[in-house]
């Protein structure tokens, strides 16, 4: 068997799209897939680019040819403008949660493993918390190390710039990898920032000393590790 083409994926997901009132869900869906293609053309992909489109209820996962994968990602930044002008003038807000990766896709639907990759990478509880700490974000987008290497070995974006991530560590199931995230709008090196660890509490050694003076009838203590003495402090 041949190994498949090389190509370039786009994963679009509504963030928060279960707490829409039923009646909206339709909207929503359709403005989606409206932003997208109007993205797509503004980056100069037209409906030929998109091998494959699935619908995944409230977003979609598009399969493009990898020499695009610039132009993928100038559609994410399209995206950020219409999201931000739909949610200035219309209700309920549109915030997107976005993932682009490369990879191996055959010519017919199915699962591979880049497909799998991508749906990790948009669905990592690091990058939901990050979404969920940048209040009032339009849309944040993750990539693979291999796309953002791709993308930034030459000059094929013209609007999204290689400084514009910062790297971020997710974890789901079996997928553990550095990612590289983008918030338009918010600083993701700080907002990336992972916390030191708690301290941990120190751990005593030794002897614990009560010095009685009068009448005693017991000894309260919670962990005593090392001898209890009554009375005057023992000599050292």
């Amino acid at each position: 068997m041949r190994v498949p083409e090389q190509r370039a994926l786009l994963g679009v997901d509504v963030v928060g799209s279960a707490r829409n009132e039923g009646y909206h869900l339709d909207t929503v869906r359709v403005a989606v897939e409206e932003m997208v293609r109007d993205a797509l053309a503004t980056a100069g992909l037209g409906r030929g680019d998109v091998l494959e489109w699935e619908s995944t209820g409230d977003g979609a996962l598009l399969t493009l040819p990898s020499r695009r994968l610039g132009a993928v990602l100038d559609a994410v930044h399209h995206l950020e403008a219409l999201a931000e002008e739909h949610n200035r003038r219309r209700r309920p807000d549109i915030r997107l949660r976005l993932a682009v990766e490369v990879g191996p896709v055959g010519p017919h639907p199915g699962y591979y493993a880049p497909k799998i990759s991508l749906n990790r990478m948009l669905n990592a509880p690091a990058f939901k918390d990050l979404v969920a700490r940048c209040s009032g974000m339009n849309t944040a987008l993750i990539v693979s190390a291999t796309a953002l290497r791709d993308a930034f070995g030459g000059d094929y974006t013209t609007h999204v710039r290689r400084t514009d991530f910062s790297p971020l560590e997710v974890r789901d199931k079996e997928f553990a990898e550095t990612t590289w995230v983008r918030v338009p709008g918010f600083d993701t090196r700080t907002a990336t920032a992972v916390a030191p660890p708690d301290e941990p509490e120190p751990e005593y050694q030794g002897r614990v000393v009560n010095v009685v003076n009068g009448a005693f009838h017991g000894v309260q203590a919670n962990v005593v590790n090392g001898g209890i003495h009554l009375g005057a402090p023992p000599p050292r």
